[in-house]
């Protein structure tokens, strides 16, 4: 049970597969430890989806009467307006630019004339009043029920295989790390995309659109790792330098997900605190060693070439935009009680910004918004270790003198936003204040094994994405004026283990979450493409996920596992909306907006490594 419960925390706090059941070879010069791991989740299930969409009108008599003047002198046979025209003996045209400004005397004429015309059912009462009250009701109501299957980790594409590799020399000063993962996805994608609406009879393959070329990945290719170190003394520090590719995880958050063993929606390490990781370039840090004044004392910083242009000699890079790249943190720890930690990320929306997907910052750059509108953001964060047994880490807990253990991470993200417009791009981390709260333990040596986050965000967003519940497009695009919003969240999952007294290989395991998105809006938008004005509209969405599991493990830290998962979202809208710059540019509208979907599925996972 030690070992694999040591096993899972390691794995679950984000330290390197690399430990991991790792065979060695030792030459003159050092050691080299090599070996692979992969990880694979299939969902099959059945999804239910329903949208309602209601519209009612209150127009102002000008209004109407302009969206009928419309009607008339925009129909494609010309038989409206001939009838009209002859009703008011030739004289329609200009009645109708009467009613254009509001004209009494038009208004009463042109009331006249639809009232007398069989083709058209117009609302002749509220002339006195000036409101046509309830014009008419526009509704939308669909629903649909699908099976689909589907694979997960979604940032494996579905499944990934991976071989690692480790050079030390003997004095553990100078070595390299280098992995590579394979993707499903591009192993049988080739150029071509995948169709998110294929069937295979009457089962819908879901797999977001991808393709070979859009997604940037390769059959096989470089995985977190392709780096070549050294560590320098300088008493009373230890300075170490790298180059490549790398993922250094120092003062990273620990607590992510335990292999895709929980319903989705579960905050990773880097969401209480973000890793440092190059894409192709150089690290630099440094560390007190142990039995000086400055042991638990760290510092790093990196910088990324991305961007980098051949100029005949070899390869160059803008310093501006390596200085937009620049990643430095800096941490204090105090071994059994605490880590606390800070660093800033500096950040680019333009296309050469490697370290996200494409899709990441599209919708920003499209609106115009650039290296300048966005400087990156800070983050800072405290670990309590005061439960841990002394250690510096969850992963290094002494479970014999410490059976009960706990580890508590906070995070908090504030962005540099030069220009306040760009915040409604993104509700979370990235634009908008955002903060983290996880929580990680065992019980009696990992008889229990247990995990939580609780978070939150407020800041403003743009509302398409929360209005999009399977209808394909969302229903709101904002073209100003964002949105006020408030996120919060909470996931959690506990396993216990089935067979404490025998083998200790088989658990049962229960994972729960559930998020709320708070919204409300005043300005500038457009509904079904429309440009409107919002009055005081209020969203609210709600999605819930739960899953229950039965967990086998076999030879080391390999494990099967297979479950019974839903997925539950609820979006409610309403509020008023006015036209804008259209012929119903003083028309009050009330919308009602509801969708629901709700997903039952059955998820079969393995992990194993070798």
């Amino acid at each position: 049970m030690k070992k694999l419960v040591a096993g899972a925390l390691a794995l679950a706090l984000g330290f390197s597969a690399f430990a991991q059941e790792a065979h060695e070879l030792v030459g003159s010069a050092g050691k080299i430890s090599f070996g692979a791991w992969g990880r694979s989740t299939w969902n099959i299930g059945n999804q239910y989806t329903s949208t309602k969409i209601e519209v009612t009108p209150k127009l102002s008599t000008k209004a109407y009467y302009n969206y009928i003047a419309n009607d008339i002198t925009t129909d494609p046979t010309g038989q409206l307006y001939a009838v009209a025209d002859a009703a008011t003996g030739g004289n329609l045209a200009t009645i109708l630019a009467g009613v254009a400004t509001g004209d009494t005397a038009s208004l009463i004429a042109f009331d006249n004339v639809v009232s007398g015309m069989a083709t058209t059912s117009a609302v002749t009462s509220g002339i006195d009043s000036g409101v046509v009250s309830k014009a008419g009701v526009a509704e939308a109501d669909e629903s649909d029920t699908e099976w689909y299957a589907s694979v997960a980790p979604d940032w494996s594409y579905g499944c990934r295989v991976g071989f690692w590799i480790i050079g030390r020399t003997n004095d553990e000063r100078w070595g390299f790390d280098f992995n590579l993962d394979s993707d499903a996805a591009a192993l049988f994608v080739g150029a071509q995309n995948y169709d998110s609406n294929s069937t295979i009879g009457s089962l819908k393959t879901k797999n977001n659109g991808l393709s070979y070329a859009e997604s940037g990945k390769y059959a096989v290719a470089i995985g977190d790792q392709a780096k070549i170190w050294g560590i320098f003394d300088f008493n009373p520090i230890d300075l170490k330098v790298a180059f490549g590719k790398m993922r250094e995880q120092e003062l990273r958050g620990s607590i992510g997900d335990f292999g895709q063993r929980e319903s989705s929606d579960v905050k990773s390490e880097d969401d209480i605190f973000t890793e440092m990781w190059p894409v192709m370039g150089l690290f630099v840090s440094a560390k007190g060693q142990e039995g000086t004044a400055l042991e638990g004392l760290y510092a790093a910083v990196d910088c990324d070439a991305f961007g980098l242009v051949s100029d005949g000699n070899g390869f160059t890079t803008n310093l501006g935009t390596l200085a937009s790249t620049i990643q430095g943190g800096v941490g204090y720890t105090i071994p059994g009680l605490a880590q606390v930690k800070a660093q800033f990320i500096a950040d680019s929306i333009e296309e050469g910004n490697k370290k996200y997907s494409a899709a990441k910052y599209a919708a920003a750059r499209e609106k115009g918004f650039g290296w300048d509108d966005y400087a990156g953001r800070f983050e800072f964060g405290i670990d309590w270790l005061g439960f841990a047994g002394g250690a510096t880490g969850l992963g290094n807990v002494d479970l014999d003198a410490t059976p009960n253990a706990n580890l508590i991470e906070l995070g908090v993200k504030v962005p540099l936003v030069l220009d306040e417009d760009l915040r409604q791009y993104d509700p979370e981390k990235f634009y908008n204040f955002y903060a983290c709260l996880g929580t990680i333990g065992v019980i009696q040596k990992g008889f229990i094994l247990y995990k939580a986050h609780v978070w939150g965000g407020k800041g403003e967003s743009n509302l398409t994405q929360y209005t999009d519940i399977g209808t394909g497009s969302g229903l709101l695009d904002y073209t100003g004026n964002a949105a006020n919003i408030v996120r919060a969240g909470f996931d959690a999952l506990a396993e216990v283990c089935l067979n404490p007294f025998g083998k200790q290989n088989n658990f049962a395991g229960l994972s729960f979450n559930y998020n709320i998105t708070l919204a409300n809006a005043d300005g500038t938008c457009k509904v079904g493409g429309n440009p409107m004005t919002v009055n005081d509209l209020k969203m609210t969405q709600h999605n819930f996920g739960i899953e229950v599991y039965l967990k086998h493990t076999f030879a080391a830290n390999n494990y099967f596992f297979i479950g019974v998962a839903d997925r539950l979202t609820v979006a409610k809208m309403e509020g008023s909306v006015n036209l804008k710059d259209t012929f119903l540019a003083d028309a009050a509208i009330d919308l009602s907006y509801t969708g629901l979907t709700n997903k039952v599925y059955i998820p079969v996972g393995v992990e194993m490594f070798f």
